[in-house]
Parts: C-alpha cells; sequence; structure tokens
C-alpha cells in the first residue's frame, strides 16, 4: 500500500481543521478533518484507504475522550431523561426512515442506501453497514456529511435562539429561571 494519497489526505484534514479553528466553526477538530480530508481526497483523485488498525485507533480514542467525562452524575441525569430522550430518539430515527422512504419513493435513491444515508447514527458505522451490505457507500457518507455539517454548523444560530427564548420567555426581567 503506498502511503503518500493517506498522508496528503492527513495533510488537508488538518489543514482544514486549523483554518476551520482559525474561523471559529464549532467542532473544528471534526468539522475541519472531515472536510478538508474530503476535499483532497475527491480534489486529487487519490482514493485513500485508512488502514484498520488506525481506524479503530481513532474510534477507540474519542470513546475514551467519551467514556472519561461520565461520572456518577450521569447515571442519576440518565434517570431523569430516559423517557423523553427515548421519545426524541424515536422521533428523530422516525423522520430519518421518513425521509430515507421519501428519497426512494422519489427515485434519489436505493431503498438501502437512503436509509442508512437519513437515519442519525455514526458515519463509520453507517458506511460499514453499507459496504457490508454491498451498496454504494459514496452515496451513504455523502448524505452523512451533509446531515453532520448541517447540524454542526447550525448549532451557533441554534444556541443564540435557545438563549434568546431563556431570557425573554423563562428568565423573565429580572434573568433568573422561575424554578431557581
Amino acid at each position: 500500500m503506498n502511503p503518500l494519497p493517506l498522508l496528503a489526505v492527513m495533510a488537508g484534514a488538518l489543514g482544514a481543521a486549523l483554518v476551520f479553528r482559525w474561523v471559529r466553526v464549532p467542532l473544528w477538530p471534526l468539522t475541519g478533518g472531515l472536510v478538508g480530508a474530503a476535499a483532497v481526497n475527491l480534489g486529487f483523485g487519490l482514493a485513500a484507504e485508512v488502514p484498520t488498525a488506525i481506524a479503530l485507533t481513532g474510534q477507540l480514542l474519542i470513546g475514551t475522550a467519551i467514556g472519561a467525562t461520565i461520572g456518577s452524575e450521569v447515571f442519576r441525569q440518565f434517570l431523569r431523561i430516559i423517557g423523553p430522550g427515548t421519545l426524541a430518539v424515536t422521533v428523530v430515527l422516525g423522520a430519518g426512515l421518513l425521509f430515507g422512504w421519501l428519497f426512494a419513493t422519489a427515485g434519489l435513491m436505493d431503498p438501502a442506501e437512503a436509509m442508512l444515508a437519513l437515519i442519525p447514527g455514526g458515519v463509520g458505522e453507517m458506511v460499514a453497514a453499507a459496504i457490508a451490505l454491498d451498496l454504494d457507500s459514496a452515496q451513504v457518507v455523502g448524505v452523512q456529511m451533509v446531515r453532520i455539517l448541517t447540524v454542526l454548523l447550525s448549532l451557533p444560530l441554534v444556541f443564540r435562539v435557545s438563549e434568546w427564548i431563556h431570557r425573554r420567555w423563562i428568565a423573565g426581567p429580572g434573568g433568573e429561571s422561575p424554578s431557581t
């Protein structure tokens, strides 16, 4: 295996991540890495493949970073939100399946690819499922990237609107919530 395409894609990922940090894009390491790697891979037609050991190491590091933040308080919070959280996940999954069905019905994508592309989940897991099912993984990853980037890039606006609603209708003129 020639390491040059992988090194070029990694350089593109790092470069875009640093630019995204400079312009203050939310989750700049993830969004910049994703956009930079894809831009170099597509722009130069490299078709670089990340070795399984590196991909697994990356997933392990992400899991470790998330798992290290979990303390005993998380389980108390979990018990409070299990009902509403299950409802939210069910609605989001249902919407993804509905849009997948609509995309398939409109002839935009194969039904199985549309489902994998439009339901929420990790890009790696959805693409791995597409590959295992012998589907077009490029379509799945393309739609998943659009979904993730749309969510991440819209977060600042969502947070500002949420803060404004909280100040305007929940906290009231004194700035404190009624429950405090």
